[in-house]
């Protein structure tokens, strides 16, 4: 009898300790991702780049300019009601800016130039005669 239990009563001593260690690691993912959104955020508080929509762990989503960077929060003035408001860096949960993004302007600018070249090798000035 006192082999049967002493199987189970093993395995949880040994299993107790992994549980705390799962959860300090969590932690420290989520410390990492608010370290990310920091450093995102102090990146788009330049200049033009400043125009940002933030979505919150909460699922509102925001609009607005960032005004000011701090430690552990940042302000930001928004569109429609024109108000400052202090946000923490942990209840963001995605920054994205406004405009539009290098990539795109990029193929924006090769259409274009695609296009242009198009139009040359089909451009005959002499089609219908120089006089007429």
């Amino acid at each position: 009898m006192n082999r049967i239990l002493a199987i189970p009563l093993l395995i949880v001593l040994i299993l107790t300790p992994i549980g705390p260690l799962a959860l300090g690691q969590q932690a420290s993912a989520e410390s990492a991702q608010v370290a990310k959104m920091k450093a995102e955020i102090i990146r788009r508080n330049t200049g033009d780049k400043s125009n940002v929509s933030i979505k919150l762990r909460n699922g509102a989503e925001i609009t607005g300019r960032i005004t000011q960077t701090s430690d552990n929060m940042f302000t930001l003035k928004e569109n429609k009601t024109k108000y400052h408001r202090d946000l923490m860096y942990a209840d963001v949960a995605r920054v994205k800016g406004k405009g539009v993004s290098r990539g795109a302007k990029f193929g924006i600018l090769t259409a274009i130039v695609i296009g242009a070249l198009i139009n040359l090798k089909h451009l005959d000035p002499f089609e219908h005669g120089v006089l007429r």
